[in-house]
Formats: structure tokens, sequence, C-alpha cells
């Protein structure tokens, strides 16, 4: 059975909040340069899925490269792109209605690299690629191609295996569960059937918060899981949860203190609280500044703006020769 503490996800993907500011500016450091050196940070996946990188940039004057020159995106921005994306990624597996454990890979797996294809492969839930495209409005081959680059990036960096909160809740729901049974286990904690799946609902909700957030790659998922329950158990207070944490730690013989596992919960609760999605305006200048990264400028957008006015004036024009339709 997989272990998350011997697993490449504990190992590689679980990082302080100092290192996943380096990776994220170091990153970022990357595309500038690319943009600097190709005047392009967009690159063409071929069809083995290997990368072809643009010809670097030749006999540009100094003062027609300021012109010219595109302006990166920022880290901040960067950290929008992955809110809103991460949201349409929600939607994207509900309108499937994918199982959570498919959002939650696919969620995992996005924050390092791209997602819901490979997620549901992982975890065992067909769709084909076409189904998929057709419901992204995607062409599938960019799918099919996309998961080449993929594969290869994962085969030196993880495994496919991820490990998401959502099973970690339904552990310590069982562990509570316990006290109905055996009430000297706890004996601060007397739930009934009912609060239980309601504590079970809520923090299954929290999850999801949680999901979206950085959270996932800066702790463990249990915590994560405990952050979840001990936010809905302030709603229902089914129990005593510092001396419930308090039971789980003798019991687990852990090495980690009552007081760093209670910061560690409310540094995850905190995450949720900032959490922050991109207005539309926020959206529409960071689109602007990457299609100028992408090498789309504004004479190609008014090429295109020009051509649909033009479609639209023809079609107009032909509408008032043959008169309204009756159709």
């Amino acid at each position: 059975m997989a272990d998350f503490q011997s697993s490449s996800h504990k190992a590689k993907w679980i990082f302080t909040p100092q290192q996943l500011a380096e990776k994220y500016k170091a990153t970022n450091n990357r595309a500038k340069q690319m943009l600097e050196k190709y005047g392009t940070t967009r690159m063409r996946v071929d069809v083995d899925g290997s990368l072809s990188y643009p010809e670097p940039q030749v006999n540009m004057t100094e003062n027609a490269d300021k012109h010219s020159r595109s302006k990166p995106i920022s880290v901040e921005e960067e950290q929008f792109m992955r809110v809103y994306y991460e949201y349409k990624l929600r939607e994207v597996c509900s309108a499937f209605y994918f199982p959570h454990k498919i959002q939650a890979t696919a969620l995992l797996y996005f924050k390092r690299l791209t997602c819901i294809y490979a997620a549901c492969k992982i975890e065992e839930n067909h769709v084909s690629a076409e189904e998929l495209g057709k419901g992204i409005s995607q062409d599938h081959q960019m799918i099919l191609n996309y998961e080449m680059i993929v594969y290869q990036a994962w085969s030196l960096e993880f495994d496919l295996i991820v490990y998401a909160p959502y099973r970690s809740v339904e552990g310590f729901v069982a562990d509570i569960e316990a006290s109905l049974t055996n009430p000297s286990v706890f004996e601060f904690c007397h739930p009934t059937d009912e609060n239980i799946e309601k504590l079970k609902e809520i923090a299954v909700t929290e999850v999801d918060k949680i999901m979206l957030t950085d959270a996932p790659v800066l702790f463990p998922p249990g915590q994560l899981a405990l952050a979840a329950l001990q936010s809905a158990n302030e709603v229902h207070r089914v129990l005593d949860f510092e001396r419930y944490l308090e039971s789980v730690l003798s019991r687990q013989n852990s090495a980690h203190m009552i007081s760093e596992i209670s910061e560690s919960l409310h540094a995850v609760e905190k995450w949720v609280r900032k959490y922050s999605f991109p207005t539309d305006k926020d959206m529409k200048h960071i689109n602007r500044k990457l299609k100028s990264c992408w090498g789309h400028n504004s004479h190609d957008d008014n090429k295109k703006r020009e051509k649909k006015s033009k479609h639209k004036s023809h079609k107009s024009s032909n509408e008032m020769q043959n008169g309204p339709g009756l159709t």
C-alpha cells in the first residue's frame, strides 16, 4: 500500500514558505530570461512531446528593443493566474461529475505542471482525450501532446501517486466514531451520528477551499485534514479539539508537540482566509501581457478585429439586401 512518509510527494513536494517563494521567483526569472533572449515565452510542442525553442533575437537596435520588448508577468500576476485556472479546473471537474479524488489529484498535479487528463488516468476514472477536449472546447490532440511533456517531467521529479486530505478526513472521522462504541477512548468526545456526519460534510467543504491555496505544497495531507476538521468543529462543537489532538499525537507516538501542530493548523486556516480571487479587470490586464509575452502583439489583435469587423459588415450588407429572415 502506498505510504505518504516514503513518497516523492513528501520528499520533493512539501516546502517551507521561504522555499516556495524562492521557487516562484526563480521560475519567474527563467521566464523573463527567455523573453529577453527569444522575444517570446511560447515554445512549440512537437509530435513526440519534445519542446522546440524559437530562434534567439538578433540584429535588434537598443532603441527598437526598448519599444518592442514585452513586459514580463510578475510573480504576483502569476499567482493570480494559478488561482484563476485552479478555479476553472474545479469547474471542469464538477461539469464531468468527477469525484473529489480526481479533482484533488488534478489540483496537486496543476500546482506542479498540468492536470485533469492525467489525474483521471492515475485515479482509474476513464475519460478519453476527445471527450475531455470537447468538454473544454480544446483540440484533443493538444491534450495528448502536452501529456507527453508532463510524463517526461514526472519521470525525473516525482511519482504519479499523490496524497490528498480527503482520505485523511475519513480516517480521522472514523477515529472519532470509535468514541460511540468505546467512550473510554475519548472521554472528551460524545458526538451523535448526525453531528459526526455534519462534521465530515463541513470538513470536506473546508478541504475544497484549502486545495485552492498554496497549503497543499506546504503541509502534509494529514495536517490539512486536521485543519479542515478544526474549522468544521468550530461550527458544530462536536468535540474538544485540542484534547483530541493530544490523543492523536500520543497514540501515534508523534515527535511533534501539540503547540507545533496547532501552529501548523492555524497557518493553514490563514492561507484559506487570505485566499483572493482575481477580478475581471485583473485577468484582462494579465491576459494582455501574457499575449504579448507569447508574441501576440497589438498589431495582430488589430488585424483580427478588422477582419471580424469586415465580416460583420459584409454579413449586415447581405441581410439588408435580402431582407430580414423569417426563420
